[in-house]
This record gives C-alpha cells, structure tokens and sequence, in this order.
C-alpha cells in the first residue's frame, strides 16, 4: 500500500505539472511549452501533491477533496508570486495552478482508487 501510495503522488505531480503547461501554452502563450521541459518544476509538483494522502487522512472523503485542491491551488500559486518571481497577473497563476491541482487530485485518485486509506 505505501509503495502505491509514493507511486500515486509521483503520477499525480508529473500529470499536475504536465496538465499546468499544457493549460499555459492553450491558454497564455504556446511558447510557453518550455515549461514541459523544465525538470526542476516535475519535482516541486511531486512534493507538493505529498500533502493529497495527509490531507485525505486528517479530512477523508469531499472535504479532503476539497481541501487538496485549495491547498494545490493556493501554495503552488503563492511559491510562483513571491518565491519565483512569476510575471503573470493573480487570477491566470491561480486559474494555471486549480489545473494542476485538478489534475494531479484526479492522477492520484486514478492511481490509488477510492478506498478510504487503510490503518496500519
């Protein structure tokens, strides 16, 4: 179950990251495709989407869905604005990173199924 659990939220980073520059390049620029190259972005996605089991053991079920998905929208977004220096306006960061969020919630929910996690 664990070795599943890392897999999902690797899958769930690199389909996330891969989902947000697709979204960039459809939506803001198609000379942004560069960013599906970047492997420094695959990485800080796949640790961003460990919070998705933490977040799905202390809030199972909608609400946990809900909770990963401001939590993937939000934190990715602010670590664009104030870490990295991103030159796009609040509402397209935002809009790029829900795609992510979505994207890499569904990944994981793909990868592990809808069983509630297990103790042990």
């Amino acid at each position: 179950m664990i070795l599943r659990t890392v897999l999902a939220v690797g899958l769930a980073g690199v389909a996330g990251s891969l989902a947000n520059a697709l979204a960039a390049v459809v939506f803001v620029n198609p000379a942004l495709w560069v960013l599906a190259l970047a492997p420094g972005r695959y990485a800080i996605a796949a640790l961003l989407a460990i919070a998705i089991p933490v977040i799905y053991r202390i809030l199972p079920g909608a609400w946990g869905a809900l909770l990963a998905l401001v939590f993937l929208t939000m934190v990715p977004s602010l670590l664009n604005k104030l870490v990295f220096g991103g030159f796009a306006a609040w509402p397209v960061v935002l809009a790029l990173n829900f795609v992510y969020a979505l994207a890499a919630l569904v990944a994981y929910r793909l990868v592990l199924g809808s069983r509630p996690a297990e103790d042990g």
